[in-house]
């Protein structure tokens, strides 16, 4: 995707997030139903959720550094990698539990707070991929030799991803309102949420250019902030299904490119769709 597309998308989700807002923290809003404000507050109960995302990003610019090399690719446009969501896809990964954590995943662990806020501690585990063949302005030096003018992306060049996850934990804040508009007989909650955290990256890095090896280790690279706002709703008493948009800053200014420690860094916005799958208990 390219800058251009990416706001209008971004703006649209940070509208859902303000009408879902308002309710929530207006003074005047309704009051919660008696039901649900007493189970609520009887029962304090924790929850955990498992989902799937998919993702976009904003173009950023990436520098790279290490002792034979110091340059900054501008511009640069990446992707998320979901895995197939087909028959295959399905059995092989989604519902594999020895290959659970391989798409674009949610896990999250909540603790209902009062009637109407949550905590939680949330893994958002996305995919970062630099799209190949790309021809990106590049400035700084390789080996001594000046760099300018465009560059294409060439996996001989270059390759740069974070797919064994661009790992966002974060501690989220959650406020909470019981909605009506599907009548009584089915819990609904609006949702807006916001959270900071850390990134930990496991960074997929091949510099042909250098002769470099990746690193293939968990690092902490950065930290993230963002905001969502979603629906939840119940399937059973204590089983329910949970759906959410959010909005979020990355900011990784140390990752580990190869296995000499040569550096990178960027920052970027994300957009992020989840649906998951939760029980409280």
């Amino acid at each position: 995707m390219n800058t251009t597309n990416f706001f209008p998308l971004r703006a649209r989700m940070l509208v859902v997030f303000g009408l879902l807002a308002a309710p929530v923290f207006s003074q005047t809003a309704v009051p919660e139903p008696l039901a649900f404000v007493k189970e609520s507050q009887a029962a304090r109960k924790w929850s955990v959720y498992w989902g799937w995302n998919r993702a976009t990003y904003s173009n950023s610019d990436i520098h790279f550094s290490g002792k034979d090399h110091d340059f900054t690719l501008r511009s640069v446009y990446a992707t998320d990698m979901p895995t197939l969501a087909d028959w295959d896809g399905v059995t092989r990964f989604y519902l594999n539990p020895g290959a659970i954590t391989i798409p674009q995943t949610n896990l999250r662990v909540g603790y209902q707070w009062d009637a109407t806020t949550a905590i939680a501690l949330n893994l958002d585990h996305m995919k970062y991929v630099m799209k190949q063949n790309q021809t990106v302005a590049i400035d700084g030096q390789i080996k001594g030799v000046a760099q300018s003018g465009g560059k294409m992306l060439t996996s001989d060049f270059l390759t740069f991803e974070h797919t064994d996850g661009l790992n966002v934990l974060s501690i989220e804040i959650e406020k909470q309102r019981s909605l009506d508009i599907f009548g009584p007989s089915l819990h609904v909650k609006g949702f807006v949420v916001a959270g900071v955290g850390i990134v930990m990256p496991k960074s997929n890095v091949s510099m042909g250019m250098v002769g470099r090896e990746r690193n293939d280790e968990f690092h902490v690279a950065g930290y993230s902030a963002g905001v969502g706002a979603g629906l939840e709703v119940d399937v059973l008493k204590d089983v329910f299904v949970r759906t959410a948009c959010k909005v979020g800053f990355v900011d990784m200014p140390d990752v580990v490119t190869s296995s000499e420690g040569d550096k990178a860094s960027h920052h970027f916005n994300y957009n992020e769709v989840l649906i998951a799958v939760g029980m409280r208990f």
